[in-house]
């Protein structure tokens, strides 16, 4: 997935694959965290100039029988 990122703006990557607004964190993992006994955190990214960049994760493919 390619993404545009903004100089100077700070954004949070989703690397639970739970998040409703992927790429980006949403939050969803806290409370997966609580149920499920994990430490997923959103990745922080604070570019010092625009850029396009390339993301992928593995979580991001969620299991079709959860």
């Amino acid at each position: 997935m390619k993404i545009k990122l903004k100089k100077d703006q700070r954004y949070s990557i989703c690397s639970c694959g739970l998040s409703k607004v992927m790429p980006y964190c949403d939050n969803q993992h806290r409370e997966y965290n609580k149920k499920n006994n994990t430490n997923y955190k959103s990745i922080k990214i604070s570019p010092n100039c625009n850029v396009i960049i390339n993301l992928s994760c593995s979580k991001w493919i969620k299991d079709i029988n959860e």
